[in-house]
């Protein structure tokens, strides 16, 4: 999947909310999926790689034998937050997921930390 793609997703993200940052910070960490089964049941969860990530969506390089349901919770390891997100796009191997609810500045802080790459502002 193109990187235009997540930036068109962020492009149309600014024009809703011109007060909001998109900044997109490629982290390169791992992560956890974790499918919501039938009566909110966690049966599995699934390691990816969270490549890029903003207030608003993460881009994540995840087995495309893996089959997810459209909403499920994103985990950065080394964090215990729960993200809720759902399914833009996917092709092969990157799916593009958008959060539920925006991250908090200081949370999207705390997962970049010092050592993120920043990507052109949008």
């Amino acid at each position: 999947m193109p990187l235009q793609v997540f930036k068109d997703f962020h492009e149309r993200l600014a024009l809703q909310n011109p007060k909001r940052s998109f900044r997109l910070h490629q982290i390169d960490r791992p992560g956890l999926i974790i499918p919501v089964g039938h009566h909110l049941t966690i049966a599995v969860q699934h390691h990816c790689l969270i490549e890029r990530i903003s207030c608003a969506a993460a881009l994540l390089n995840l087995s495309p034998r893996i089959e997810l349901p459209r909403n499920f919770f994103l985990v950065v390891l080394g964090s215990s937050e729960e993200i809720g997100a759902t399914e833009v796009t996917r092709k092969g191997d990157m799916l593009l997921a958008k959060f539920n609810m925006f991250l908090d500045a200081g949370f999207l802080q705390s997962v970049v930390g010092t050592a993120s790459l920043e990507i052109e502002p949008l």
